[in-house]
């Protein structure tokens, strides 16, 4: 239920920052659409293993969602999407915070959930209009300082992790600012 929230969230934050209803573009679609027209893109569930090359000539996008797929790797080409609010890579093989991200210093909404993400580094400072940060089911072990201190973020989501009693503790403290979405401690990681 809560990660309905969570999404449902993030759609109406999308709708609401652009003024319109967002009209996300599929791979087949992309082929004729307009250039200047498209500012929503949705490749989920098309089994990719890495970003199809024909998407960045897009530069005006605000949304991506590339949930569901296989990818591993985003190279640094991501960060032409300077206007980019909205993006989902959940449920890839990531194994890191792609560093492009941290160039597209608009980014509102970044959803990494079910990925294999260990930590949260330094470079999260960047993300100055960061809102929500969802890493459900990730394997998050370190969380950089810098986090904490993003004056936007209202959503944090570390959900399907288990901390001990003394990290939970502190994630509690430190994000008091905003909403932590957190399961319970346990008392085998102690």
């Amino acid at each position: 239920m809560m990660k309905k929230l969570v999404v449902i969230f993030l759609v109406l934050i999308s709708s609401k920052s652009v003024g319109q209803v967002a009209r996300y573009y599929t791979l087949d679609e992309l082929a004729t659409a307009p250039i200047d027209s498209v500012f929503y893109i949705d490749l989920s569930r098309e089994k990719l293993e890495v970003l199809p090359s024909e998407i960045y000539k897009f530069i005006h996008l605000k949304g991506l969602n590339a949930s569901r797929n296989k990818i591993e790797f985003i190279d640094d080409t991501l960060k032409v999407f300077t206007a980019l609010e909205i993006l989902n890579l959940s449920h890839n093989r990531l194994k890191a915070i792609p560093f492009a991200i941290y160039q597209l210093s608009k980014i509102k909404n970044l959803s990494l959930a079910e990925n294999d993400i260990h930590q949260i580094p330094d470079e999260v400072r960047f993300l100055k209009e960061l809102e929500v940060l969802d890493l459900y089911d990730n394997a998050v072990e370190s969380i950089s300082p810098e986090l904490k201190a993003l004056p936007m973020l209202r959503i944090l989501d570390i959900q399907g992790i288990m901390y001990s009693h003394a990290f939970h503790q502190k994630i509690i403290s430190d994000f008091s600012h905003c909403k932590v979405y957190i399961d319970p401690p346990c008392s085998c990681m102690d």
